[in-house]
């Protein structure tokens, strides 16, 4: 009584090997920069991401909508020093705290 083949299994240096790494860069293809648009990102610098999360917190404690344009003017106010910048969320949180009159 003979047993059937069992199932042939797939080569583990073949089937499951890493992929090959690129080649290395040819030094005389042109250097990709970044965009400048990305280079100015307020946003990628850690200390006004930092900022302007204050001061969007603050805006919203306050209950002041945002209109067109003031994400502009948000990113300006973030590029500013910490301490301005904890000085405005201050006047914000004491105004947004004012009853309306």
């Amino acid at each position: 009584m003979s047993h059937p083949p069992l199932p042939r299994t797939a080569d583990p240096r073949i089937a499951w090997s890493a992929p090959a790494a690129p080649p290395p860069a040819d030094a005389s293809a042109p250097v990709v920069h970044a965009e400048p648009a990305a280079a100015d990102d307020t946003l990628q610098i850690d200390s006004c991401a930092v900022n302007w999360a204050e001061l969007a917190t603050a805006l919203a404690d306050a209950d002041v909508p945002l209109q067109v344009g003031d994400t502009a003017v948000l990113r300006t106010l973030a590029k500013l020093d910490h301490a301005t910048v904890t000085v405005l969320t201050r006047w914000l949180r004491t105004t947004g705290r004012q009853p309306p009159g």
